[in-house]
C-alpha cells in the first residue's frame, strides 16, 4: 500500500522501472522522514481532541464553567502552536530531518554485513567528517570518494566499480544520451555499502536493482600505498574507455565526480 501511495505521488512523473529502483533504494528513508514530520501534524491536532470529545459525547452534561474552560484550553493551545509554527518553522522542520537522518542510520545503515559496529567506530576514529557523511546520509553524490576513503580507513574490503541503470530524479538533470552512469560500492563480507541508498545490501541484490555491468574491484592492497588523487587518475583512461564501449557515463553531474 505504502509502495503504491509513492508511485502516485513522488515518484509519479518516472517510468516504472526507475519507481521500482527508488522504491527499493530509497522507501524506507521517505517513510522515516514522513512518520518524523508527522509529529509535528499530531502536536496541532492534540488541542482539537477536547472539542471532538464534547462533539461525540452528546450525553455528557458539563458544567459552564467546563464548557469555557475547555474552550479557552483549546484556542490558547492553537495559538501557542500557530505562533510556534510562524516563529520556529525552521527549527521544527530542522529537529524532524535531524530526527529521521539518525533513526534511519540506526535502523537501516547500520544493519548489514559490510560494516559492522565495530567498523563504524572505526570510522569515526580515523575519519570524522567521513562518518559524519555517511550518518547523515549525506555521501550521496561522492560514491567515488566515500568508498575510496572507507577502505583505507577500515584497511579491508575492496571498491567495486560499476555501470548503473542510469535515472534522475532531477528534472534539471541534462540528458548526455547515456544508458547507465558510472558508480562505486564498498565491498566486504559478500554485501555492498551502497552511498546513494546509505544502506547495506548483499552485493548481488544491489546488482540486480541498479541492472549493473561491473567493471572492476580493487581491494585494498591496490590502494593502500595511494591518494585518492592518484588512483582516480591512474584509473580514469583505462576506465573512461570502457564507459564509452559499455553506453556510461562516468560523471552524472557538473562539478561532481560520481554519482
Amino acid at each position: 500500500m505504502i509502495k503504491y501511495l509513492m508511485r502516485k505521488t513522488i515518484y509519479n512523473s518516472m517510468d516504472h522501472d526507475t519507481q521500482d529502483m527508488l522504491l527499493q533504494l530509497n522507501a524506507r528513508y521517505k517513510v522515516i522522514e514522513f512518520l518524523c514530520f508527522m509529529f509535528w501534524a499530531v502536536l496541532y491536532i492534540f488541542p482539537l481532541i477536547p472539542l471532538f470529545i464534547i462533539a461525540v459525547f452528546e450525553d455528557v452534561e458539563l458544567s459552564m464553567t467546563t464548557q469555557i474552560a475547555i474552550l479557552a484550553f483549546v484556542l490558547i493551545n492553537a495559538v501557542g502552536l500557530l505562533v510556534s509554527l510562524k516563529v520556529f518553522k525552521r527549527a521544527m522542520f530542522g529537529f524532524s530531518k535531524l530526527l529521521a537522518e539518525r533513526i534511519y542510520f540506526l535502523t537501516c545503515t547500520k544493519k548489514g554485513k559490510a560494516l559492522s559496529k565495530k567498523d563504524f567506530e572505526t570510522i569515526r576514529q580515523v575519519y570524522e567528517d567521513l562518518y559524519a557523511l555517511i550518518a547523515t546520509q549525506n555521501c550521496r553524490g561522492y560514491c567515488y570518494t566515500i568508498c575510496f576513503e572507507m577502505c583505507k580507513a577500515l584497511k579491508k574490503g575492496s571498491i567495486e566499480f560499476i555501470a548503473v541503470k542510469k535515472f534522475s530524479v532531477d528534472k534539471d538533470d541534462e540528458d548526455d544520451g547515456k544508458t547507465f552512469t558510472m558508480h562505486v560500492l564498498y565491498i566486504n563480507n559478500g554485501w555492498a555499502f551502497d552511498t546513494y541508498s546509505s544502506r547495506q545490501y548483499p552485493v548481488e541484490k544491489l546488482h540486480k536493482i541498479y541492472k549493473a555491468k561491473v567493471y572492476k574491484v580493487f581491494d585494498y592492497d591496490a590502494i593502500r600505498n595511494k591518494s585518492y588523487v592518484e588512483f582516480r587518475d591512474e584509473q580514469e583512461p583505462e576506465l573512461a574507455r570502457w564507459s564509452a564501449i559499455n553506453d556510461c557515463f562516468m560523471f552524472r553531474k557538473e562539478k561532481k565526480e560520481e554519482t
